[in-house]
């Protein structure tokens, strides 16, 4: 956490958000010839995902979120378990005008 808390920004409320695989992708993530780069497009993926949400949210292009994204492959029970914890602003930024919005509601039926 102290790593990751260096890059958050004060006076932010953050949320975490866990996003997992449908039972049916895990062993083709398993057995890909190149998990560094499947892993790497799964995160990519994760942020833009939670990006468009929350521009949809807003109703604009015009914004950005703040969002650390990292992979855990395993389960607690050490079970091959690919799945993202994302560390997500509860919020944008408008650098048109150098605002910040506070989102008060990200809906879980759209993640």
């Amino acid at each position: 956490m102290v790593k990751i808390g260096v890059h958050l920004f004060l006076g932010v409320s953050y949320r975490q958000v866990v996003l997992t695989l449908p039972e049916q992708l895990p062993i083709s993530f398993h057995n890909h010839s190149n998990q560094k780069r499947l892993y790497s497009g799964f995160m990519v993926l994760a942020e833009a995902c939670l990006s468009e949400l929350i521009k949809a949210h807003f109703k604009t292009d015009a914004c950005e979120i703040a969002v650390i994204v990292f992979i855990h492959i395993h389960s607690r029970n050490s079970s091959y378990n690919p799945h993202l914890h994302v560390i997500l602003a509860e919020g944008a930024f408008f650098p048109l005008n150098l605002d910040w919005k506070w989102l008060q509601h990200l809906s879980l039926s759209q993640l």
